[in-house]
């Protein structure tokens, strides 16, 4: 408890340095002045314990500067708020306080504020541990007390190593890291280090001229010894001597919160030395100065109330005065806002009735483009209609052709043939005239292989003399050398899957589905699939895209030639046609055809 009572005294560096600071031979502007008196006023309160008037004043301080980017009286402010926050316990503000005052310094680019804010930042982890060493919390941590603990002493080492090599002469602030130093160790119970670092900073303070500040160093000091002694008896001795000397020069200033302290431990040193009047000397002058210390808070804050009663005061009486130029001043903007808005809303008007004709004349341009469109798609119609006939005619004909040759001119020459092999029999081995003869046999053999041959290509080209799958790639292939699109072909176990006038139709069928696709849907990838499921008897073909898409359930696209054409071809084969798209998600179109029983 005392310890803690200490920090929250040594945490008036944050507060004093405000004074200190001040010994940097700036020239303040007035306005600057009038804000360093009300600093060094809150931190009167704040050493006063008059919180609520410190936090009052810094607030007032860091909003003005902020309007003007002061950002030298913001961090002094911040650090102001940051130290009052923690003495009233409320460590998370005042956390958040020292990293704006932090960030403050970087802009206001004063190195000795940033190590004061990183100081700060140094005693809330400190004070953060404190809580989780505490057995009886609910937010007891070990472990993570000394990770805490670890932090502390990273900002304390940064602040010091700052002073050290920038500012050695600063004896007040490397007392105050002194002293943060000392209370790390004691915490971790590494007492001869708590205590050399409490010497250092009484020589430091001592040096400085800071009295005020050595008087607690000195108490702490004894209480490090007296809680030294109850691991090792020999510091008894030095624990007197210090309590002792705290005890007369806090009596003598009238520090007495920590002469409480003071005599409190001093009632213990003397219970352990036997001496019991001493003891009792000493608790009871602890219970009169906690009287007397309740008694001097209550009329402090009954002072504090009535000064905060009369500041409310002025402030309402300069608030109505407010309120009253903000009144006249609000209907002179009324008014004005009022005629803007009958000036806006007739220009919105003006507006529309011209976007309207906009609107108008663009709807019937756009029919007259429609029109010529749907003109242009019947023409359009009727000529792939006409086209489709010859298409079809041709590959009739193909076929009566080549059917032609093979069954009639092939006929007829397997006819020749049987009649000269009869020949051949009946001639002789020595008559002159069989190898002619036998010449004549052997061209009639080749004309009827080329007959055949011809037939056969006339039927359906690359289809027709290798099948259906070397048709389909030789189509990628010449499709992926146009540049336009890259197509893929992926085939599984379709060999033979269909017989010649399934294989031809489902050729025509993805011919017109690649053609669209190059004509219309802006796509830069194709995949054409060709897969057999022996399980269901059918080969599924699917051919999908990467482009715009299309609404299928559209009446312009649902009735068009191409649509129907692949429909009429699918119900050929006896198969289902399904489409898969949507604008801007490609397109997917997917055929079953069943597979024929030999």
């Amino acid at each position: 408890m005392a310890l803690r009572k200490f920090l929250l005294i040594i945490l008036s560096f944050v507060l004093f340095f405000q004074v200190e600071a001040d010994q940097d031979n700036q020239e303040l502007t007035e306005q600057e002045k009038v804000w360093m008196e009300l600093i060094l006023k809150a931190d009167d309160y704040s050493m006063r314990s008059k919180y609520d008037s410190a936090i009052i004043i810094a607030q007032e301080i860091a909003l003005a500067a902020e309007k003007e980017n002061n950002y030298e009286f913001m961090t002094r402010a911040y650090l102001v708020m940051g130290a009052v926050h923690y003495r009233m316990n409320k460590i998370d503000l005042a956390a958040e306080l020292y990293e704006k005052s932090r960030r403050s310094a970087e802009k206001w680019n004063n190195p000795s504020y940033i190590a004061r804010a990183d100081l700060g930042k140094g005693i809330v982890y400190e004070r953060n541990a404190t809580k989780m060493m505490d057995s009886e919390s609910q937010d007891y941590d070990s472990i993570k007390a000394l990770k805490l603990l670890d932090s502390a002493l990273f900002y304390y080492q940064k602040t010091r190593r700052y002073y050290v090599e920038n500012a050695p002469d600063n004896s007040l602030m490397l007392a105050s890291v002194a002293q943060n130093f000392s209370a790390n160790h004691y915490r971790r119970g590494q007492f001869l280090k708590a205590i050399e670092e409490r010497r250092t900073a009484i020589k430091l303070y001592r040096a400085a001229g800071y009295e005020y500040y050595e008087i607690p160093s000195i108490y702490q000091l004894g209480h490090a010894f007296l809680k030294h002694y109850e691991q090792s008896t020999q510091y008894l001795d030095s624990a007197q001597k210090y309590l002792k000397s705290s005890y007369e020069l806090g009596m003598d200033k009238g520090m007495d919160e920590m002469t409480m302290d003071a005599s409190k431990d001093l009632a213990v040193v003397n219970r352990y030395l036997g001496n019991l009047e001493n003891a009792f000397f000493f608790k009871s002058q602890t219970d009169s100065l906690a009287k007397g210390i309740l008694e001097s808070d209550y009329e402090n804050r009954v002072l504090e109330l009535r000064a905060q009663y009369q500041t409310a005061t002025a402030e309402l009486e300069a608030e109505k005065a407010n309120s009253r130029s903000l009144r006249l001043e609000r209907n002179r903007n009324i008014t004005v806002i009022v005629a803007l808005t009958v000036l806006i809303l007739f220009s919105i008007w003006l507006y529309v009735l011209d976007q309207k004709r906009k609107t108008i004349k663009a709807i019937a341009a756009k029919n007259d483009e429609l029109n010529k469109q749907r003109i242009d798609e019947l023409l359009q119609q009727q000529e792939i209609a006409s086209l489709q006939g010859v298409l079809e005619g041709q590959e009739q004909e193909r076929k009566r052709v080549a059917i032609d040759l093979h069954d009639r001119l092939g006929g007829i020459l397997s006819m020749v043939k049987l009649h000269f092999s009869a020949v051949e029999e009946k001639l002789p081995p020595d008559n002159p005239e069989k190898k002619k003869f036998l010449t004549a046999s052997e061209l009639l053999d080749l004309a009827a292989g080329e007959v055949r041959n011809i037939s056969h290509n006339l039927l359906s080209g690359v289809l027709a003399k290798f099948g259906l799958l070397p048709a389909l790639k030789d189509l990628t292939d010449r499709i992926n050398e146009s540049g336009e699109i890259k197509l893929n072909l992926i085939q599984y176990n379709v060999e033979n899957a269909l017989n010649g006038e399934q294989e031809l139709q489902v050729y025509r069928i993805v011919q017109e589905l690649i053609s669209n696709i190059l004509k219309h849907s802006e796509a830069k990838e194709a995949t054409i699939q060709l897969i057999r499921n022996n399980d269901e008897k059918k080969v599924n073909l699917i051919v999908e895209d990467d482009g715009k898409g299309f609404d299928p359930s559209a009446p312009s696209l649902s009735g068009g030639i191409g649509l129907s054409n692949l429909k009429a071809r699918v119900g050929k084969l006896n198969g289902q046609f399904h489409i898969d798209s949507g604008k801007g998600a490609g397109t997917s179109i997917s055929i079953d055809i069943p597979i024929e029983d030999d």
